[in-house]
């Protein structure tokens, strides 16, 4: 490593840092440049965002504990591989959240107008950075929209379960599914909002299933083998 690019690295935080390293390897990840399988070298790695084996080993030390990553013995780190299993029970947990959940907003009395109209907001900004290709956000803003909409009915418990769910899927989601799916979750969660306004709750419950169930389907195909990454090349604008 560079004494110009270790300065550099003094220049932050040991957090900045390793927020700024950490987001580099997540956006990665989620724009498919970061395929399932792939071992992530540390000499490269350090070289490309000029910092020490310390501080990279830190930030895999997070990765692994959300499971992003797999810390292996005489392998070191690699992309966390698909777990059909798990995958299917994180989305069947979302599904015993989500469902119960938007049933009983939809029978609940009160004006939730503002609410409402900030989803609505949101769907909107959703379909663009769908129709723009911008996968990355898109994958967020969507899991954000299922916590503003679990967060209108109140319920904090319900709330923090499902955030720690939802993380987990966003990750499988930018890790296991295309943008080539067909059906636009903007219009799935425009026809959910629409049954909950209505006043219909097991219309509203169903499309929601229908959601869920969608997104797990997409993800129980096998990954396929990763190629050699160049990381000094795909790491170079975090410099």
């Amino acid at each position: 490593m560079s004494e110009a690019k270790a300065e550099k690295g003094k220049e932050l935080s040991n957090d900045a840092v390793d927020a700024r390293i950490y987001m580099a390897l997540i956006d990665a990840i989620l724009d498919h440049k970061l395929p399932p399988g792939t071992r992530l070298v540390e000499a490269p790695l350090c070289e490309a965002f000029g910092v020490t084996r310390g501080t990279l080993r830190r930030v895999f030390v997070k990765l692994a504990h959300e499971r992003v990553i797999e810390l292996q013995p005489n392998r070191g780190a690699i992309i966390a591989l698909h777990d059909i299993g798990e995958a299917r029970e994180v989305f069947e947990a979302r599904v015993i959240l989500e469902v119960g959940s938007v049933k009983g907003l939809a029978a609940k009395p009160g004006n939730k107008n503002k609410a409402f109209a900030e989803l609505r907001e949101m769907i909107k900004k959703e379909h663009a950075l769908r129709e723009d290709g911008n996968w990355r956000d898109w994958i967020r803003l969507s899991g954000e929209f299922h916590i503003k909409l679990a967060e209108v009915n109140q319920n904090d418990i319900v709330s923090g379960y499902l955030r720690t769910l939802i993380a987990r899927t966003s990750l499988l989601i930018g890790l296991y599914e295309t943008p080539k799916r067909n059906s636009c979750s903007a219009d799935e969660h425009i026809a959910i909002l629409d049954a909950i306004e209505q006043g219909q709750p097991a219309l509203a419950a169903r499309l929601m299933e229908h959601h869920l169930g969608e997104y797990a389907l997409g993800l129980l195909a096998e990954p396929t083998q990763p190629a050699e990454i160049d990381f000094g090349k795909l790491f170079a604008p975090v410099r």
